[in-house]
């Protein structure tokens, strides 16, 4: 590996880590996991790995995760901290290559193995994403669809939180959502299933899933649009107790998903 121990929080190929908080991740050609769990996890993963910045006091004890092939920065805590832009006490960054976002024909790939895959149109809240996604992986979904308007699957807090799910889920973010899942409604074999807050929906028990399907879950606060729900082939409920109207969108898309 190539270890580089910098003495100025202005080095200029510090830049992918500067004023975290201050900026749009959104579209960036790189994005940015905080702390030795996610760190190595992604050094571990297929994505590219442009490199690392550990704090001087750590990074002895972190030395043996980093890979031959792995650009290290180093630098003392306060400088770190000028760099990032907060207080932080995890000592490791990693800075990762977007991945090519898949294509609607590699979405369908050769039909086998059938697609499994949850559609988030217009999930706006990064922690309720990465728990979905985290979710979607741990039950081997193969998909990841996203909206237009949907919240980054590669921004710090969604990476956190789904526990570094996307380098592993592959995600396919659509022009026009509508567009697409009508696309995907006509495929033959995949079976769309809309989750809704509605007692007039089908219980989700009297659903039988396809072989090949994809979840759609709707925006936390308006749920499923209208446009969408005619698009699904079924419509989905989670039966509650009296008086209660409505899960957390995360929640209800693992109790979904696992059914």
């Amino acid at each position: 590996m190539t270890v580089l121990e910098l003495d100025s929080a202005g080095d200029e190929r510090l830049g992918p880590y500067r004023d975290l908080k201050g900026r749009s991740e959104f579209g960036a050609e790189h994005f940015i996991v905080e702390g030795e769990h996610l760190v190595e996890r992604l050094l571990y993963s297929s994505l590219e790995v442009v490199s690392v910045l550990v704090s001087s006091r750590k990074v002895n004890k972190l030395r043996s995760l980093f890979p031959a092939s792995v650009l290290v920065f180093v630098l003392d805590d306060d400088e770190l901290e000028t760099v990032v832009g907060f207080k932080f006490h995890r000592g490791v960054l990693g800075c990762g290559k977007r991945p090519e976002e898949l294509s609607f024909d590699r979405l369908l790939g050769s039909g086998q193995p059938a697609l499994k895959a949850v559609a988030c149109p217009e999930i706006t809240d990064s922690e309720n994403l990465g728990s979905i996604m985290r979710t979607a992986r741990c039950l081997g979904l193969n998909a990841l669809i996203l909206g237009e308007r949907c919240t980054d699957a590669y921004s710090r807090r969604c990476i956190r939180v789904s526990m570094g799910a996307a380098f592993t889920l592959p995600v396919y973010r659509c022009d026009s959502v509508v567009s697409d899942l009508k696309r995907l409604c006509a495929v033959p074999g995949v079976q769309l299933v809309g989750a809704v807050a509605d007692a007039g929906a089908s219980p989700l028990s009297g659903i039988v899933p396809a072989d090949g399907w994809c979840v759609v879950l709707g925006n936390e606060e308006a749920g499923l649009a209208e446009e969408l729900t005619g698009i699904c082939h079924e419509l989905a409920c989670i039966p509650m107790a009296s008086g209660a109207d409505s899960l957390n969108v995360s929640v209800a898309a693992g109790i979904i998903l696992k059914h």
